[in-house]
């Protein structure tokens, strides 16, 4: 990647470029893990300065996406250890349902109401299951990328998102009586 060699080679204005491109979606990943955005702005900025000071290292990462998701990760878990406080679960995320064009007022408050379930749901999924359910659902990341960047095994991410899904299927089954869990 050129931009990744532009950085390496001291060139400020491809930095800007690559904060620009890439702060969105680390800001997105420490937010799984803080909740809170001015805790996540701290972090993602010292994720970003970490990148500049060893920026002569750019030029030999393969994978930026999983670097920048390890580094999110360490710097996140540091930033919780030193402050421990609240930072355990995360705030509502909203989970957006596709809905047609015409819906009735009844089928309105039926989707907002399995919407907040499904975050209800979850958010009361355990850390690491949550953590694993976001990063392949929202991120789009496959289980090995996953498993690479929490360092634990592929077969742990499978697990945990077959628990993640049953207890997401079994929570909105009432709304669909023949819903199945597909893993």
């Amino acid at each position: 990647m050129n931009l990744l060699y532009s950085v390496a080679n001291d060139e400020r204005g491809s930095f800007d470029m690559f904060y620009n491109i890439y702060y969105e979606q680390v800001f997105r990943f420490v937010y799984y893990f803080l909740k809170d955005k001015e805790s996540c702005r701290e972090v993602v900025a010292d994720v970003f300065y970490g990148i500049w000071q060893s920026r002569k290292r750019l030029k030999d990462i393969e994978n930026i996406n999983t670097y920048l998701y390890i580094t999110a990760r360490n710097k996140s878990i540091r930033f919780m250890k030193q402050n421990f406080s609240s930072f355990l679960s995360l705030e509502e995320i909203p989970i957006l349902l596709e809905k047609s064009e015409e819906v009735s007022p009844e089928d309105e408050i039926i989707n907002k109401e399995i919407e907040t379930l499904l975050t209800k749901t979850i958010n009361e999924l355990p850390e690491r299951c949550r953590i694993i359910f976001l990063m392949i659902r929202s991120e789009g990341l496959k289980a090995r990328e996953v498993a690479e960047i929490l360092s634990i095994k592929e077969s742990t991410v499978r697990a945990q998102m077959k628990i993640a899904i049953e207890k997401i299927t079994e929570a909105i089954k009432p709304y669909y009586p023949n819903l199945r869990a597909n893993h």
